[in-house]
């Protein structure tokens, strides 16, 4: 009896020991992943090449892919590299649908992640995907602000403009602190599209504030606007008006989503979308605003001003009104005018239910905005510009279109007086006090 319970307690003691000794292994073996650690290169046909891939796996997951060689159509191409941040998030290729218009480089970049080394060794059979087609959507998850500035921007101002690439015109406007040239307080770059432009909705139309934004969303994954955003806050914050060349520079890298210093400037990484118009347009008009800083100067004074419009009970409506003037200062008239409203950058912002669709637009740029007074918004402000470069008081506006009550449609092309105006006279009362307090204007005649 004895030998049986020493037995019996031998078992038992053997079997804490494997126990412990298997919880002990299980404590210090690392978690396995799904995929093999390392930087892996991958490969896949897409339409018209091999497309390659560079792909960071760390903890058996996927961190980074980046593009490493290919061959397609460019413009097809980028639209299909949004599916690597897809990758990323997603840890894989699974349940990934094509983007519409880009299948077979889509197909390419997922077959050639299907490619990865796994943990357990296995290689699924690759099967193709379709598209889903989301073009009719707009909630896609895009950011950018398009919001002006709140309160008053005073300085000197620069600004140049040129034609570039089949006919865009590009223009930059530059204002630094009057009593410090190289400290630059604010920073804008537009572009028009061309007047033969392929799609006759965006001829002439000005980018920054349009829905052009949003059609190149969909197409490509990334706002025009975005990349111009980017570099306005570096020059104002780093007070940076020109760069140095990238010694560094790949052609072939140019307009990848995720590759660092895609520009041939070095210290600039700017989101993909513009970076022609960036490289062709911004960059040069901004250099030569820089030759002129420490050049001949300036003789033009830049004010603005940008207020919320708020309701009655004081909440903001969702649109922000803005007035830009430029004053000579030698001959104290001024030169340009610029008038404007613009919606907040979230539909839930604007209390309008009528004017949510204009969302990260303004009234100005906007190709679908509807004047209520049935007259163009930019004609009535066009006409605005054009009266006070003529030497017009900014206050006796009569004359201009849907000032009054009394238009005809008919002979006027209006019906009403629209109510932009009275938003208008307000920004144009406080810049004129502070421009007369800055003695740089004349005095402008008020009606009676």
């Amino acid at each position: 009896m004895t030998n049986t319970y020493l037995f019996k307690k031998s078992l038992i003691c053997s079997a804490i020991t494997i126990a412990g000794l298997t919880m002990a292994g299980c404590a210090t073996s690392p978690t396995q992943g799904k995929y093999v650690d390392g930087i892996h290169e991958v490969s896949a046909k897409g339409k018209k090449s091999q497309i390659t891939l560079s792909v960071n796996v760390k903890e058996g997951k996927i961190t980074d892919v980046t593009t490493k060689s290919h061959k397609e159509t460019e413009s097809l191409f980028l639209n299909a590299e949004r599916l690597l941040a897809k990758i990323v998030a997603n840890n894989g290729h699974e349940g990934i649908d094509a983007v519409s218009g880009a299948t077979f480089s889509s197909n390419g970049i997922l077959k050639a992640i299907n490619k990865l080394p796994r943990v357990d060794g296995s290689t699924p059979e690759y099967v193709p995907v379709g598209s889903k087609d989301d073009s009719a959507s707009d909630d896609f998850k895009l950011k950018w602000s398009i919001q002006p500035q709140l309160g008053m921007i005073v300085g000197d101002y620069y600004y140049e403009e040129a034609r570039f690439r089949q006919g865009h015109m590009g223009s930059m406007a530059i204002v630094v602190d009057s009593n410090n040239a190289k400290d630059v307080i604010f920073a804008e770059f537009n572009e028009s599209g061309r007047p033969n432009y392929y799609t006759r909705l965006f001829q002439d139309v000005p980018k920054r504030t349009s829905e052009y934004n949003f059609s190149m969303g969909k197409k490509k994954g990334t706002a025009w606007v975005q990349s111009a955003l980017t570099m306005e806050k570096l020059m104002v914050e780093q007070d940076k008006l020109t760069f140095d060349l990238n010694p560094d520079y790949d052609p072939k890298l140019r307009n990848k989503l995720k590759q660092p210093n895609r520009l041939k400037y070095s210290g600039i990484d700017v989101v993909a979308g513009a970076s022609n118009s960036i490289q062709q347009s911004m960059v040069p008009l901004t250099a030569k605003i820089h030759n002129q800083i420490n050049g001949e100067g300036t003789k033009l004074k830049f004010y603005q001003n940008a207020e919320k419009q708020l309701d009655k009970q004081g909440n903001w409506t969702g649109i922000t009104t803005v007035l830009r003037l430029i004053v000579d200062t030698e001959t104290k008239q001024i030169t340009k005018s610029y008038f404007d409203e613009v919606f907040a950058d979230e539909k839930s912002q604007i209390k309008d239910a009528s004017l949510k669709k204009h969302y990260r637009q303004s009234k100005y740029a906007s190709i679908n905005y509807v004047e209520p007074a049935r007259i163009g918004f930019n004609v009535m402000f066009d006409a605005l510009n054009e009266h006070l470069q003529q030497g017009g008081s900014l206050f006796q506006i009569d004359d201009l279109p849907a000032t009054g009550d009394t238009g005809s449609y008919a002979a006027t092309g209006f019906t009403k007086r629209s109510s932009s105006w009275d938003l208008y006279l307000k920004q144009a009362d406080i810049l004129y006090k502070q421009m007369r307090a800055d003695g740089v204007i004349k005095a402008h005649s008020r009606p009676q």
